[in-house]
């Protein structure tokens, strides 16, 4: 039987998604039915279906209490809104039911394991800081989620010396060769702690803990599978564990980073804030154990998963036909809710990425939009080698605000650079901008419209391809994921600018030509 709380949400969605009108909605963007979203949840394929749980707010565009809202799909395009699956209803999870991830057991049942929040127990720190438990929902014969009796699963007291139960978040579900389970969580490292009661000091970084169940429901601690010293943020959270070929990789979302030093090229791997890095390594299923790849200088590296303005908490899930795809909260956290300032009378908030094929190639992270994309693209133009001018030009039949444009900028020794303005008007437009003197490639949305004080530019260096850069910009309404050098690096970006700036304008600084297809996305 469901909550009061779950049956008041169900209403308010009925009532309130009413009054949202599809023109401020994306395209082919997954967003709230109503309200806030942020992470995505439990992407997992179960009775035939992809499911897609997450983070979600109902009651206001902003951040607020966390329940989880529910679609599914067919073909990780398009989505079929269901009834909100869970709420904080319990002591347990009063403050919310935040990230988790959602695995079929054996028996062929459905398990949302999430991390609940609770201010039943004090902290010692003063931060004002919720407890942190993991607990478990389970699909019933009728369709509903309900919360196991057993809940939280697994509690501070499962936790090794110095973990801080204040900072335990994100399980990560899969299942072992031996048909047994594992959950990886992210816990930051705080010295000093004596029992939830005691005293802490500053955190220390992150442990990720590995646990083992034989059924999915009873958790014990197993071992501490990677542990991160603050040489990347300083807790992580949303960690991702699973298999490209015969690698494994290791992804997470890293808090509070301090920005790198710009490399020779002018461009910067991580900037100042919260970013989402990936480690490449093989892991010993028998013995547990992840060893990450060593790089050139010995040492193994964290790399960007992108490199845009508004990318966080990626998840990743194997499809019915067993590809990794990745779906990612289109947002910075830091900025979120100042950025949708202008937003707030459409009644949703937020929107995830596509969903992106993984793959390594060379020890580097390769995404792609899903192909389910392209049966979905409509009005197919080309045209070949056509020169850029010296000013910003529109070419003819090329506008809009929906589109999927592939293109490759061919430049002249003497080219200075070339690029192109999306999302345009008189007044308001965001630039991607090439500069093949470096191989650098810009993004600039501080004319799109937007508050000053969010971070505006970021710039990239990109192979060198004797001056070809070959783009696909997948633009949707108040967004673009810009796919670099079939999928080398993508960038992801918000903007709010008015719907009615349609304009695409081109220009080089020197002599370039481009090719370029631009199909329009219906759905």
């Amino acid at each position: 039987m469901i909550s009061s709380e779950l049956t008041r949400v169900r209403m308010h969605e009925k009532s309130r998604s009413a009054l949202v009108d599809d023109t401020e909605r994306s395209v082919f963007h997954f967003s709230p039915l109503v309200g806030w979203l942020n992470d995505p949840n439990g992407l997992s394929y179960f009775g035939g279906k992809h499911h897609m749980f997450y983070q979600y707010h109902p009651y206001s565009t902003y951040w607020g209490p966390m329940h989880w809202g529910h679609a599914v799909s067919n073909d990780l395009i398009k989505w079929d809104y269901l009834p909100c699956a869970m709420a904080p209803d319990e002591d347990y999870d009063r403050n919310g039911c935040f990230s988790g991830t959602a695995l079929s057991l054996e028996d062929g049942s459905h398990v949302l394991m999430y991390t609940s929040c609770s201010d039943s127990k004090y902290d010692p720190t003063g931060k004002g800081r919720w407890l942190q438990t993991q607990s478990i929902a389970l699909l019933t014969a009728d369709g509903e989620y309900i919360k196991y009796s057993g809940n939280p699963v697994i509690t501070e007291n499962d936790l090794p010396s110095g973990g801080d139960p204040f900072e335990f978040r994100d399980p990560y579900l899969w299942r072992a060769k031996d048909g047994s389970y594992r959950v990886l969580v992210a816990n930051g490292i705080a010295e000093n702690i004596s029992g939830v009661t005691g005293t802490a000091s500053e955190q220390k970084g992150t442990k990720l803990l590995l646990y083992r169940s034989d059924n999915g429901l009873d958790w014990i601690f197993d071992k501490v599978l990677f542990e991160d010293n603050c040489r990347v943020g300083i807790m992580w959270e949303c960690p991702n564990f699973f298999c490209l070929g015969d690698k494994y990789i290791l992804m997470a979302s890293p808090m509070d980073m301090i920005r790198e030093e710009q490399d020779a090229h002018g461009s910067i791997r991580f900037p100042q804030g919260n970013n989402v890095c990936y480690i490449t390594g093989s892991f010993d299923e028998e013995a547990e154990e992840f060893t990450p790849d060593a790089g050139d200088s010995g040492a193994f590296d964290y790399d960007p998963v992108d490199y845009g303005l508004d990318f966080y908490a990626p998840q990743v899930m194997k499809t019915g036909d067993g590809r990794q795809v990745m779906i990612g909260w289109m947002q910075n956290p830091k900025t979120a809710d100042i950025a949708s300032n202008g937003r707030r009378r459409s009644g949703i908030f937020g929107q995830m990425t596509v969903p992106r094929e993984l793959s390594l190639e060379a020890g580097k992270l390769i995404q792609h939009p899903v192909r389910e994309l392209e049966k979905y693209r409509k009005d197919k133009k080309t045209w070949k080698s056509m020169g850029l001018l010296p000013e910003w030009a529109q070419i003819p039949d090329i506008s809009g605000r929906v589109l999927d444009i592939e293109m490759c900028f061919h430049t002249q020794p003497s080219c200075r650079g070339a690029g192109i303005r999306f999302a345009a008007d008189d007044r308001y437009f965001t630039q991607l901008w090439y500069d093949p003197k470096r191989s650098v490639l810009s993004i600039d949305r501080s004319r799109s419209g937007q508050d000053r004080i969010i971070p505006a530019k970021r710039s990239i260096h990109v192979s060198e391809r004797n001056g070809e850069l070959k783009l696909r910009i997948l633009l949707d309404r108040w967004s673009a994921e810009v796919f670099i050098n079939g999928g080398e690096q993508v960038m992801s970006v918000t903007f709010y600018t008015d719907a009615k700036a349609e304009r695409i304008l081109f220009r080089s600084d020197g002599e370039a030509a481009m090719d370029i297809t631009c199909c329009s996305i219906m759905k």
